[in-house]
């Protein structure tokens, strides 16, 4: 689905706070009438002057935080100018059954981590290397708060700038695939770059970044939701693939031995570990048209997975959770080339020597090793993006020791595409050998 410019205002507008009865507080109790001057501040001003709420998010949007939009209007006392601050806030939600649950004070820390020491760094690093073309795909983040119980995290609203999501039950576009893995090369080209010409900084940047979803710490809270998620695939593909191949393998690769595979897979570092997104997924790819309805640019949003790890996990995560399978066979390739094509020019950009850092055929090699990580994660995304939204459970009615299948309570498709939606992830990648 594109959204043109105007139809992106029209789903943001803004409406008055008085009107809608809430107050800052409803962020966090850290987040104050200080906080406005903060993010003013940062936006070049000296004070804030006003601000506005703006409208809601829609049940099932996200199941980790609270999200909120507000616009914050301040000036600058003496120069006598304006701002206009736009921003998306999310912050704990005030169900603490449910940010147990979702463990969302992890999925803050690592994200706000992100924001407050990987991106900076990768900003001091772009900056010393003086780039025509720095990687900047990604918000602004103008102010965050931590400490495990009122975390809030505020960012730059980039719908505003024209960009939006896609449905997230509709198949990707290829012209929007392919600006999609140019920007994930850039976001991964930077990492690679940042590790080739200054590694021992890149490891204590990136060291310190939580693996926030493969751990042996955080088993117990996944399996059972893991052996839903199994159920579902192994029925999609016994009804799509009978008696074939692809269904004997992927019985044997649908075991409970699944998730410690994922944790050796996402634990593994070598020469193409970079800075990982975690959450490839179309929601978090937002993307600009042109007037023509073709893609522009994109920007990359929700950094709550972030890991240091393959840039295989990232690619194959993106492909099975987001493209068809028609356009897999029609176009996988050249989809890595684009990638490639895209990270090799910042590579370059930064003043490394690409057939170094990376080439095409140790991309390949790379895939082959990790890929089959694609369908561990799409056997959770697939289903989750699948469901209907009035089949998303009440987040802010779950109660004390609620387990994870409570909410995630997925059950075998009854409709055919969706189960061969499914299946196609095991197909694609049991002929490019990922699985066998």
């Amino acid at each position: 689905m594109i959204l043109n410019n105007k139809q992106i205002v029209k789903n943001f507008l803004s409406i008055d706070c008085n009107k809608a009865k809430m107050s800052l507080s409803e962020i966090s109790k850290f987040f104050t009438e200080k906080s406005l001057d903060e993010i003013i501040i940062k936006a070049g001003g000296t004070k804030h002057t006003s601000f506005k709420f703006g409208k809601g998010f829609k049940k099932g949007d996200s199941y980790l935080s609270k999200v909120f939009r507000l616009c914050v209007y301040g000036e600058h006392e003496t120069l006598k100018t304006k701002q206009e601050i736009n921003l998306i806030i999310k912050s704990m939600p005030d169900n603490l059954a449910r940010r147990k649950l979702f463990r969302s004070a992890d999925f803050f820390r690592n994200e706000i981590y992100y924001y407050t020491k990987v991106i900076p760094a990768l900003e001091e690093f772009q900056k010393s290397k003086n780039p025509l073309n720095p990687f900047t795909e990604y918000p602004k983040c103008y102010l965050c708060h931590c400490d495990g119980e009122n975390d809030f995290i505020a960012l730059e609203d980039v719908s505003f700038l024209g960009y939006g999501s896609p449905n997230r039950q509709d198949y990707i576009s290829i012209d929007e695939c392919r600006i999609t893995m140019r920007t994930m090369g850039r976001l991964h080209g930077i990492g690679l770059t940042f590790a080739d010409q200054e590694p021992k900084a890149f490891s204590e940047t990136m060291g310190k970044l939580e693996e926030t979803y493969y751990g042996e710490r955080i088993r117990s809270w996944y399996m059972g939701f893991l052996r839903l998620a199994i159920t579902v695939a192994k029925d999609a593909v016994s009804k799509t693939y009978p008696g074939t191949k692809y269904e004997t393998i992927v019985n044997k690769y649908l075991q409970e031995g699944l998730y410690s595979d994922q944790i050796k897979i996402v634990g593994t570092r070598g020469k193409f570990s970079s800075v990982c997104h975690g959450d490839c997924w179309t929601p978090n790819f937002l993307t600009k048209y042109r007037e023509d309805g073709s893609p522009e640019a994109v920007k990359v949003i929700d950094y709550q997975l972030t890991r240091c790890a393959s840039i295989a996990l990232d690619i194959s995560f993106f492909i099975y959770s987001c493209t068809s399978q028609e356009l897999r066979e029609k176009h996988y390739l050249s989809l890595l080339k684009d990638y490639h094509d895209s990270a090799c020019a910042l590579i370059k950009d930064l003043g490394s020597n690409p057939d170094k850092v990376l080439t095409f055929e140790e991309l390949l090699a790379e895939l082959k090793a990790f890929g089959r990580f694609g369908c561990g994660m799409g056997i959770e995304s697939l289903p989750m993006s699948l469901i209907e939204d009035d089949e998303v459970a009440d987040l802010d009615a779950i109660q004390e020791n609620a387990i994870l299948t409570d909410v995630w309570n997925i059950t075998p498709f009854k409709e055919e595409a969706k189960r061969k939606r499914i299946a196609d992830i095991f197909k694609h990648a049991i002929d490019q050998e990922y699985i066998q």
